[in-house]
């Protein structure tokens, strides 16, 4: 069932208790929180604009991540040398998530923690976003999702509608699905040319975009999503005493 988003913009709140309440898959563009308690909040997600007490802070987020992460300072490249290094970079972290993954018992890797996706959920959905940016703008593939792919909560029910999202496949299934995709953007970004970066196809989130464009955002959603993976992983790793 598509998680449905309630468009609950324009509203104000007041004198609400908002202690220990989640809010996922929110948008909160040119929101203003005033009068506030805050305390332990943990914000995660893409911030652009973050204005705490009249600082605004984004900046310095973005700055203390490259700090960390060195290599978020050149995942965005749009030059062919610098698209293939960010390439490399999260085929690298993809396969030492794997290893971290594979010493954990086998059932842990379907096991959620705080909510978010497993192990072999990220896998799937990762394979979903290769099909949404990739298998069909890029490729033009009709049978554009593999029904093992695991969609975002608000995909819309035509990308849906393909998926078996009641299965339950191994992780060496995953992964064979997961090698074809993966392969179909490493044959991109290998023969890459200012020229091919540049050519213009239809957006999944309507619009046009451009191949580079497609291969970003596919780069990005590995780095991200393989970043959860490990923090997720730590925890089942100290649930089982590994």
């Amino acid at each position: 069932m598509t998680a449905e988003i309630r468009d609950l913009s324009g509203r104000r709140f007041e004198q609400v208790n908002l202690s220990r309440t989640r809010v996922h898959g929110a948008f909160l563009i040119g929101t203003k929180v005033t009068d506030a308690w805050v305390q332990s909040l943990d914000l995660s997600g893409n911030i652009q604009s973050l204005v705490v007490n009249g600082v605004e802070v984004a900046g310095y987020v973005q700055a203390e991540l490259e700090r960390r992460h060195p290599e978020l300072g050149y995942l965005g490249s749009k030059d062919v040398p610098g698209l293939q290094r960010a390439w490399s970079t999260v085929r690298e972290i993809a396969a030492a998530t794997l290893d971290t993954a594979r010493r954990l018992p086998p059932a842990a890797l379907n096991e959620s923690v705080d909510g978010e996706f497993s192990y072999l959920q990220t896998l799937r959905h990762l394979v979903f976003a290769t099909d949404r940016w990739i298998t069909g703008p890029v490729l033009g593939r009709a049978d554009q999702f593999h029904p093992l792919g695991y969609p975002y909560d608000s995909a819309p029910p035509v990308e849906r509608a393909p998926l078996d999202l009641d299965a339950t496949p191994t992780l060496d299934e995953v992964l064979e699905i997961r090698a074809e995709r993966t392969a179909s953007v490493e044959d991109l970004v290998r023969h890459a040319t200012d020229g091919s970066l540049a050519r213009v196809v239809d957006s999944p989130n309507g619009g046009a975009t451009t191949v580079g464009d497609c291969i970003r955002v596919v780069i990005f959603e590995e780095w991200w999503h393989h970043r959860y993976a490990n923090r997720d992983l730590a925890v089942l790793a100290s649930r089982a005493g590994t």
